[in-house]
């Protein structure tokens, strides 16, 4: 996925110095949108229709070069070049002409030359609007971790400050405590550990309780 970013590169001056050839490569698209709907290539020319407009996003803004936009259009220059160079290899299959054939229509010709030139006008482009956006991207100081085209993972990143009252030392874990209870058996037997005349491991069921003596009454004494 490619990177969103919120603030407006600021242009160099190579930047700068690549905006009329950029608007020239704008220009040339403009061109092969015409020619696409003379030879009748519907869908060839939409798809050209929106990389202009994105190219138009290029060259407005704060600045008289938007960096940032020029990547989006570099992307969507790159994947319209790969589509063209697909649609100009199935149409000579499928032509009955040969390449600038003699006997070929005037409008055969025009359609050979778009599909020629479409991907290449659209690369050109492309590595125009790239180099604009790489320029721009290697002398600002807000995006410093992307130079190289990758981050850099070697940098030092700022830390938050620690409160001045935690500690950053780990804490020790607490000591473990021994079970105290009583053991039970699947038998029903009981462990009992730690009772007067009894030793470690013994089973034993535990005592029943005595039953208070009897009064001459019969009942329990007070």
């Amino acid at each position: 996925m490619l990177p969103v970013y919120q603030a407006e590169l600021v242009p160099t001056d190579f930047a700068l110095r690549l905006r009329p050839p950029f608007i020239a490569c704008v220009l040339n698209l403009v061109v092969l949108v015409v020619a696409k709907f003379c030879i009748r290539d519907w869908w060839g020319a939409v798809s050209l229709i929106f990389v202009v407009l994105m190219g138009m996003f290029v060259l407005t803004g704060q600045y008289r070069v938007n960096a940032s936009s020029a990547l989006f259009f570099c992307v969507m220059a790159v994947i319209s070049g790969v589509f063209d160079v697909i649609s100009c290899v199935l149409y000579f299959q499928h032509s009955k002409y040969k390449l600038f054939d003699p006997k070929a229509t005037k409008l055969a010709l025009l359609a050979q030359v778009v599909f020629l030139t479409s991907p290449l006008a659209l690369f050109l482009a492309a590595m125009v609007s790239y180099a604009i956006f790489a320029d721009c991207r290697d002398h600002s100081q807000e995006f410093l971790p992307l130079r190289g085209g990758a981050f850099d993972y070697g940098i030092n990143w700022e830390v938050a400050p620690v409160n001045a009252g935690s500690s950053s030392a780990p804490r020790p874990p607490p000591a473990p405590v021994p079970f105290s209870g009583t053991g039970q058996r699947l038998d029903g037997t009981t462990i009992v550990r730690g009772s007067a005349g009894s030793q470690p491991g013994d089973t034993r069921p535990p005592p029943a309780a005595k039953a208070p003596p009897a009064t001459a009454s019969g009942g329990p004494a007070a």
